[in-house]
């Protein structure tokens, strides 16, 4: 089947997931000129009183502190579903935060990093979504939206 160009990220990861057939995380999700493109777009529409950098890098330091939870404690198997029922609820609340940090006056992020944020919350099931497939995706955005985010900081 083939995308539509009007399709958006969030589109794609809703009806297709992080991973292929074959359990492998789609290219996609970590594409440079896909992920540049995305970044340039939420960076163009960040607020203009906004700091894209600190804001991004907020979001993803959270999900860095779970992460490293989950594998201080996955070195023992029985405690693998346990660990991300235990982390979960604070992983959720990156959606909170993201809607709080869109609904001020002015907004702290733009439509676009918000849609990000809540789609990729709403797609991750389990720790391997988390681990496997939202970490490397935002990891990828962090990484390609270094440049856009600190241009559009110095305008």
């Amino acid at each position: 089947m083939a995308e539509s160009s009007d399709e958006t990220f969030s589109d794609r990861l809703r009806r297709l997931g992080y991973f292929d057939a074959a359990g492998n995380l789609r290219s996609e999700l970590v594409a440079r000129d896909a992920i540049q493109k995305l970044a340039k777009q939420m960076a163009e529409d960040w607020p203009r009183d906004g700091k894209p950098t600190h804001q991004v890098r907020r979001f993803f330091q959270h999900c860095r502190a779970i992460e490293a939870k989950l594998r201080a404690k996955a070195s023992t198997p029985e405690l693998l579903n346990a660990t991300w029922a235990a982390e979960e609820a604070a992983f959720r609340l990156l959606d909170v935060a993201a809607a709080d940090a869109f609904a001020k006056s002015p907004p702290k992020i733009p439509q676009l990093f918000h849609d990000f944020i809540k789609s990729n919350v709403a797609a991750v099931k389990n720790e391997k979504d988390f681990l496997k497939g939202f970490l490397p995706h935002f990891e990828a955005l962090v990484g390609f939206g270094a440049q856009p985010f600190r241009e559009r900081e110095r305008t």
